[in-house]
């Protein structure tokens, strides 16, 4: 009865490894300029859109992924009764890593880093001029946490160009992973 009781337990446990390999993950979140930059007035709450497919590797709390994200800021400022704006965008595409901790249970927070390419653009409000900022190394360092194997809050910082540099809150939903 003993040894019934206990196995019971441990195939209800979940271990690390019992995830499936495979995930995509959809998200979207907010960002906001992360310098103050006078020339370009002051910043508003901008959206970024990222996909990002990950595999997760057996009896490892890491995986492995690849992200790609468009994110758009918005700066603008009022002076002498002239309106600047400014509309920031930039695309990314980074090799993503995190460590799981609880990997597996219903709660399971990730520390990540991000390393690839970004490249920006900033566009003059009512007018289709665009400065283009070119190719850029840029980092991602990212702590989050995943809810019932599948829903992702995920802070993050992008950190590549000056003018582009931003902090990121996001919600995402991943297909795939899970329980196998």
């Amino acid at each position: 009865m003993l040894l019934m009781t206990t196995k019971g337990v441990a195939q209800d446990s979940y271990a690390v490894g019992d995830v499936g390999n495979v995930e995509v993950e959809l998200s979207v979140g907010l960002a906001t300029a992360a310098n103050k930059m006078p020339e370009y007035g002051r910043s508003r709450q901008g959206v970024d859109a990222s996909v990002e497919v990950r595999y997760n590797f057996d009896a490892q709390p890491v995986d492995l992924g690849l992200y790609v994200s468009v994110c758009s800021l918005y700066r603008g400022e009022t002076k002498n009764n002239i309106i600047r704006g400014y509309n920031f965008i930039s695309e990314n595409l980074l090799i993503t890593s995190d460590y799981n901790f609880l990997q597996g249970s219903s709660v399971s927070p990730f520390v990540g880093l991000g390393m690839g390419v970004a490249w920006g653009d900033v566009r003059v409000k009512g007018s289709a001029h665009a400065v283009n900022h070119g190719a850029h190394f840029a980092v991602m360092p990212r702590v989050g946490v995943e809810l019932s194997h599948h829903v992702r809050i995920t802070v993050a910082y992008k950190l590549f160009n000056r003018e582009h540099n931003h902090l990121l809150i996001s919600l995402g939903y991943a297909f795939g992973g899970g329980r196998r």
